[in-house]
């Protein structure tokens, strides 16, 4: 498997040099795969994939349905350049072409706009919704300043949900799997004054037990799924000219903890410190009133898009968004049964957003857009820390030698360092339970001018050029407390120091980004693209929960230039798809994270420069009838600058893989009685590290995971589905080191194992 995979992508690689995207124009033969012209909309407007000149690649419904993919870390794994970390649904970590973007703080800008039907959700804790009855997802990778605007310092996915319609039709879905896999899944839409209004109703239940053991009593086994997710929507068209969407989501998040688990201590005197076997781990103290490990997240919408064609030329959109998060996640960061650490984020958000958009088309040689947005967030992230002040003495003073696990009851119950400095006459017990927590609040008003131009210089040439001006309004708060007084180890805060009452600072920023373009139509067939493009993450304003006597500091702002240089087109009479490009971003002032070597905790850093330099390849190839062939390939080396003093220096990027692939077929049958679809494929990618200190242990070897599912599809409407991933039932890890790595005891956890089942459905 592994020779064909390389020789596929070396294939696509020789090919860069003369080739590239997904599925474009069809071929005059029906060929499976690329029957259909995709069209995407990452330029304000409708237009062919191939004529975007922009790295994109477009993901419609059927073959998210061919490959099962359900959720965007399924996705990424096709996408070169793409990848998507998903510790829970609370807590993903979204990387394009080697930055990542995973901050949960308030007051913490994303890196990559992620967008659900024009509307910004690109929030870490909400961002994660679930891909069920959608047109396409599409991922511009690099700077969007003017095609996504807030967020996209390094490149954008927009999520394009399915639209009502005027003609009656559904389907429904039931299916049961291994590891007690109970899914539902449907939709059913149709007018409802005929002409005028329709509706569209659609939802989703996913459920299976976790996959990591867990051998505490009463405590559900690690990294289960428990979603439900809803939408309804409206289309209403008073007029041929004039048309209104109404579509409000509704997802609810209820899997068991996750499987932090410690790779020094045995959670049990028999068992294994490896990341896939049974994990020990708990929470104490009544903590947050006896809540167990796991999430409670709920994240609802509202949008609201009016699209009026005023005349042949003209056109205006308005799109107004409103979300509400709702989450708390509990998690045991120290990973083994001792009653040591035990940890809660409390995040909640709102914002609205409003967006004007005239866009122009001549009709001839110029087409464009304008517009204005606003943007208004608030957040809050609630943190509370509990700790057993015995076992942290035990910790901190080296006293804990793995692989055992000691009997908390058997630790020092005093305070060791104040019982010498007293010469023996002074004797402080240490709590059991010691309890501090910090909130950082973030709050956003933001406006956004933008307008991208493009103009057909020739029949062949086209150029384009893009501006968006934003002024940021911020403030950021902290608050840190010592809810039960002061620790008996410290005399003060544990791990965070007290801020006397809630800290705030405010301020406002203003800058420039934009883009220039050109596409270069070869032959009916290809084109040649190349573009620059400035991208920019807003300054941070923070302050840290461990020192907040030291006040506020502003972060400054994130800044990108990236130029690339790509190939699109359509070979072998049609057949072929292909797009590659190459690509060069130099980072300024790359924000990042560092543990504190005072109190161990995480905090945010100005990095240095950082440079990603790279080149992808995608292909689809329909032999025949019968059998279409799919590859990707990214390769991508993003490295911080050496500079001196730099904390990083030479590093890779965390999260960031230097190869990625992914090959998959499509095989077609006539069984007479019915269609038998059969769709293999398998993933790989190199070493990847899980923080920027390009550590050993913190990582994780290259690896592949081998996939099938096939479908079986009736004339009337009915279908049988089976499918099995990760097949060979590789062990690989998904993160490691995590909070636990800033006390000094990192933690792993364990990729999904193989999961099979089977599901049936009817449409009509």
């Amino acid at each position: 498997m592994k020779s064909f995979l390389f020789g596929t992508a070396s294939l696509i690689g020789l090919g860069a040099l003369s080739l590239p995207t997904f599925a474009q124009d069809a071929p005059a033969n029906d060929q499976p795969l690329i029957a259909n012209t995709i069209y995407v909309t990452v330029q304000k407007r409708e237009e062919s994939l191939r004529d975007v000149p922009v790295a994109v690649t477009a993901i419609d419904a059927s073959v998210l349905d061919d490959l099962g993919l359900d959720e965007f870390d399924q996705v990424a794994r096709f996408v070169p350049g793409f990848e998507v970390q998903e510790q829970s649904p609370n807590n993903p970590g979204f990387v394009i072409r080697g930055i990542t973007s995973d901050s949960g703080e308030a007051n913490i800008e994303p890196r990559i706009a992620i967008f659900q039907d024009g509307v910004s959700i690109s929030r870490s804790r909400g961002s994660v919704v679930e891909l069920f009855d959608i047109e396409r997802v599409e991922v511009a990778k690099g700077p969007q300043p003017t095609l996504f605007g807030r967020g996209a310092l390094i490149g954008g996915v927009n999520v394009i949900q399915a639209r009502p319609e005027f003609e009656l039709s559904g389907a429904a879905t039931i299916g049961i799997g291994n590891l007690e896999e109970r899914y539902v899944d449907g939709y059913v839409t149709g007018p409802i004054i005929d002409g005028v209004l329709a509706g569209r109703l659609a939802g989703r239940l996913r459920e299976r037990e976790g996959y990591v053991e867990s051998v505490t009593p009463f405590q559900d086994h690690f990294n289960s799924q428990d979603m439900a997710a809803v939408r309804g929507s409206l289309t209403y068209t008073p007029r041929e000219d004039l048309s209104f969407d109404l579509i409000l989501n509704y997802q609810r998040d209820d899997p068991s903890g996750t499987s932090f688990k410690s790779g020094a201590f045995e959670p049990t005197p028999d068992g294994s410190t490896d990341a896939w076997d049974p994990a020990n781990l708990n929470t104490f103290g009544n903590f947050l009133n006896g809540q167990d490990l796991g999430l409670r997240r709920i994240v609802s919408s509202a949008t609201l898009i009016g699209e009026w064609e005023i005349n042949d030329q003209l056109s205006l959109t308005s799109t107004t968004g409103y979300r509400d998060i709702d989450s708390l996640e509990v998690f045991d960061p120290d990973g083994f049964g001792l009653d040591l650490l035990i940890f809660a984020e409390d995040y909640q958000g709102e914002q609205f957003s409003q967006e004007f958009r005239v866009n122009y088309d001549s009709g001839e040689r110029l087409r464009g857009f304008a517009g204005i947005s606003y943007f208004d967030e608030t957040g809050s992230q609630y943190v509370p820390l509990t700790f057993d002040e015995r076992a942290v003495q035990a910790l901190l003073g080296g006293f804990l030698v793995p692989p055992t696990v000691p009997d908390v009851n058997t630790l020092p119950a005093i305070n060791l360092t104040a019982f010498a400095q007293s010469g023996g006459t002074l004797i402080v017990p240490l709590k059991p339970i010691h309890n501090e927590a910090f909130t950082n609040f973030g709050e956003t008003q933001s406006i956004d001018l933008f307008a991208d131009v493009s103009y057909d210089v020739t029949d062949r040439l086209e150029v384009t050029g893009g501006i968006r001006w934003t002024r940021d309004e911020k403030e950021s708060g902290l608050l840190v407390e010592l809810l039960n007084g002061p620790s008996n180890l410290t005399f003060g805060g544990l791990f965070v120091q007290d801020s006397n009452g809630l800290i705030s600072a405010s301020d406002e920023f203003d800058d420039f980004t934009y883009r220039v373009a050109a596409s270069y139509a070869a032959t009916d067939n290809v084109n040649i693209y190349a573009n620059y493009a400035r991208g920019r993450r807003p300054e941070v304003i923070t302050a840290s929960a461990s020192a907040p006597s030291a006040g506020f500091a502003t972060l400054d702002a994130e800044i990108v230039d990236a130029f690339e240089l790509g190939l699109k087109g359509l070979f072998l009479n049609g057949n072929l798809s292909v797009e590659t490009s190459v690509f060069s971003y130099d980072y300024s002032n790359f924000q990042s994270t560092q543990v504190n070597a005072t109190t161990g905790l995480i905090e945010p850093i100005n990095a240095g420069d950082a440079t990603s330099n790279g080149f992808e390849a995608q292909a689809i190839w329909a032999v025949n009838d019968m059998l279409a062939l799919t590859a990707n390939y990214g390769y991508n080396h993003a490295r911080f600058d050496n500079e001196a003093g730099a904390p990083f220096a030479g590093n890779s990027l965390r999260l960031s893989p230097d190869q990625t692939a992914s090959v998959s077929a499509r095989l077609l049958f006539d069984l007479g009685f019915a269609d038998l679809k059969l769709v293999p494929s398998y993933t790989w990618q190199s070493e990847v590290y899980f923080d920027n200190t390009e550590r050993a242990v913190i990582s994780q070897d290259s690896y592949g995971l081998l996939n099938l599912n096939a479908q079986l599809d009736f004339a009337n409407g009915f279908g049988i589905e089976a499918y099995i991933s990760n097949a060979l039932d590789e062990e690989y890890l998904i993160d490691a080191g995590n909070t636990g790595d800033a006390f000094g005891i990192p933690t792993f956890i364990s990729g999904a194992p193989q999961f099979y089942g089977v599901r049936v459905s009817q449409e009509f």
